[in-house]
């Protein structure tokens, strides 16, 4: 066994007594989250670009954490688990801030996928999503898992608009390559 199986089992093990509720979970938790504090603290300067926002933004982290650990499944790694969790409160933090400086922008054509013919095509994009680049997960599930507009991805991602149209273009003929 080696050191990364040692560390997820003594993970696993952890996560199971909280989830047992013992009287010690505040201690438990603490334990469990230690050694993640200072990756989920860079993870939201990378995704946020504010190192003080990023520190409240930890903070409400770990009381998600604390209110799902309960019901985790240890179907993937809990750093993966972690990471969406962080991802999404990021995502939520940057479309309010956006909401609430907002300006008047002019309206941009929705991008629509359409499926020539009469396919009946059952994709499982579940599994092939994790088959593109981060960069390409990001723009996809932004644009189509979160819904936010061409002119709010290029806020959140601080890239323009041009080049947000063509990290999507890009994006989606990496998916069509892996679906073909």
């Amino acid at each position: 066994m080696n050191i990364y199986d040692e560390k997820q089992c003594k993970e696993c093990h952890l996560i199971s007594v909280f989830q047992c509720d013992h009287h010690d979970k505040n201690e438990v938790f603490h334990q469990i989250m230690q050694p993640y504090l200072t990756l989920l603290y860079k993870r939201c300067i990378y995704k946020i670009k504010d190192r003080i926002a990023a520190e409240d933004l930890v903070q409400d982290i770990l009381i998600r954490v604390y209110k799902a650990l309960p019901s985790y499944r240890h179907d993937d790694l809990f750093k993966t688990w972690l990471y969406t969790i962080t991802d999404n409160v990021c995502y939520t933090h940057l479309k309010r801030k956006y909401n609430n400086n907002m300006v008047a922008v002019k309206t941009l054509d929705n991008l629509i996928l359409v499926n020539d013919s009469n396919l009946n095509l059952e994709i499982d994009f579940n599994k092939i999503i994790p088959r593109l680049s981060e960069n390409e997960q990001e723009i996809i599930k932004l644009r189509f898992y979160k819904d936010f507009s061409l002119n709010e991805i290029s806020i959140i991602l601080q890239i323009t608009i041009s080049a947000c149209k063509m990290r999507l273009y890009r994006a989606l003929q990496s998916l069509s390559l892996l679906i073909i």
